[in-house]
């Protein structure tokens, strides 16, 4: 995966929250974000993630397996959209934003396991490791690597992705294919 310095780290963080801040009318919330670092990663296409938490409590988290035109916009893009119109839940007001901490990923290029089936792609995976898409037909779902911490145990990994991905038969549960990600992540 990219490997992306301090300070355009630093300064896509207030970026995202001066987007979300503009986005509900409140941009007097946060000081002037700084000038734009002068780092080429910003320019380049991305697949990116931006949720926000309130303590353990997730606000909203909202990205694309499809690279964003780049990086930059992408991080503002996904952090309006994760701060206002998750459908899991409400928007965000001005009093969370101000407590919220905001969390930025960048999807590395996907590896398919050459396993088929839940128990073989539970076996297949190295919990604690990257972001999964699971997959069936037109089904698929993804985790990003923070949701190992609720779910450390591949098994329940793999159901939960299940679930999420409506893939419920076990006739489908036992075709069901796998790719992994590396992610780099970090928040403020």
């Amino acid at each position: 995966a990219m490997s992306i310095a301090e300070p355009t780290r630093r300064w896509l963080l207030a970026s995202a929250r001066a987007a979300l801040a503009e986005a509900i009318d409140r941009g007097d919330l946060f000081a002037p974000i700084g000038a734009r670092p002068d780092d080429p990663v910003l320019e380049q296409p991305a697949r990116v993630f931006v949720s926000w938490h309130d303590g353990p409590r997730l606000l909203g988290c909202i990205g694309a397996l499809q690279p964003a035109e780049s990086l930059a916009a992408a991080v503002r893009h996904y952090a309006v959209q994760a701060g206002l119109h998750d459908p899991r839940m409400g928007p965000m007001t001005p009093d969370q934003l101000v407590r919220a901490d905001v969390e930025i990923a960048v999807l590395g290029p996907e590896r398919e396991l050459d396993a088929r089936g839940v128990e073989a792609v539970a076996h297949a995976l190295v919990p604690g490791q990257g972001g999964v898409i699971l997959r069936h037909r037109h089904r698929r779902a993804l985790f990003l690597p923070v949701v190992w911490e609720k779910l450390p145990s591949a098994v329940e990994f793999v159901d939960a992705l299940c679930r999420k991905a409506g893939i419920i038969a076990p006739g489908d549960r036992a075709q069901v294919q796998a790719q992994v990600f590396e992610v780099e992540s970090w928040s403020d």
